[in-house]
């Protein structure tokens, strides 16, 4: 039996996305914008039937699951699996912030690495750690409640990865994954997956 289709939603804005900072396992709330964010989310998601809620521990993953779980009301399960991705010496920092610093630590950058093309932050994780823990748990999840419909709410990293690793790999461009707003992952096929927008 294939895999399931799944929902996936981003969690809602905190101080550090307006920022443009890292947060990675930093554990940063969710500011007033983003739980009105997620409450936004709820109309849109009442109309499909999610029978599960998978959830990040960071705070601003939960918090945006327990909003929208208010009416929903069904299960939620948290999983450290469904973290963000460790930024190591990146969290916490902006893209000019981390330029400068890899300029005054060149001795310090790790290679690039061959599936992304990027170097992995120094002192967290590489992106095959990344994709094991969040593969498992999916998998995981998709196969011990077959009979449900799975709404995972996370991180733009682990939506990044999701969709590189399914949707781009059907022809599908990369779209960026906006604050609390919700997707759905169809599996087609054996290798069809389609990424459809929620709305």
């Amino acid at each position: 039996m294939l895999p399931r289709s799944f929902y996936f939603l981003r969690h809602g804005e905190t101080d550090w996305n307006k920022e443009g900072r890292l947060q990675g396992h930093v554990d940063i709330p969710l500011n007033e914008t983003g739980r009105n964010q997620a409450r936004l989310s709820i109309p849109i998601l009442q109309k499909y039937p999610i029978d599960r809620i998978i959830s990040s521990p960071l705070s601003r993953a939960l918090e945006t699951a327990q909003i929208v779980n208010e009416l929903l009301q069904k299960p939620l399960i948290i999983d450290e699996r469904l973290r963000e991705r460790h930024f190591g010496l990146y969290e916490g920092k902006t893209g000019p912030e981390i330029d400068q610093w890899k300029a005054e630590n060149p001795g310090l950058i790790l290679p690039i690495d061959p599936e992304t093309g990027l170097t992995s932050p120094p002192g967290g994780e590489t992106y095959q750690q990344l994709r094991d823990r969040v593969f498992q748990l999916k998998n995981e999840i998709l196969t011990m409640h077959q009979d449900e419909s799975i709404l995972f709410v996370a991180h733009g990293g682990v939506y990044q990865l999701l969709f590189s690793a399914l949707a781009q790999k059907a022809g599908q461009q990369m779209t960026k994954s906006p604050n609390a707003k919700p997707f759905h992952f169809v599996r087609n096929g054996p290798l069809e997956w389609e990424l459809l927008h929620l709305e």
